[in-house]
């Protein structure tokens, strides 16, 4: 599950909150996948950067998710 989440479901992160009175208004970045978020990072080295590549490049999004809907038919078999 979290290779289908962290290279391929985009995430919505909070930027800021500022509240006025009783309101809270929320901004929020563009939506991007986490493996995004670190091939952008000035904090992450290009090793590490190349690791991510090497991986991603050796997925199959079919594949992760046909394992995805398994694993979850398989918990709702157990309720």
């Amino acid at each position: 599950m979290h290779y289908y989440g962290n290279f391929f479901i985009p995430v919505m992160k909070l930027k800021e909150k500022v509240r006025t009175g009783s309101k809270v208004k929320r901004v929020y970045d563009d939506p991007q996948t986490p493996y995004a978020r670190v091939l952008a990072s000035s904090d992450v080295s290009e090793e590490h950067k190349d690791e991510l590549r090497a991986a991603y490049a050796m997925l199959d999004l079919v594949d992760l998710r046909r394992q995805f809907n398994e694993l979850q038919a398989a918990i709702l078999d157990t309720v």
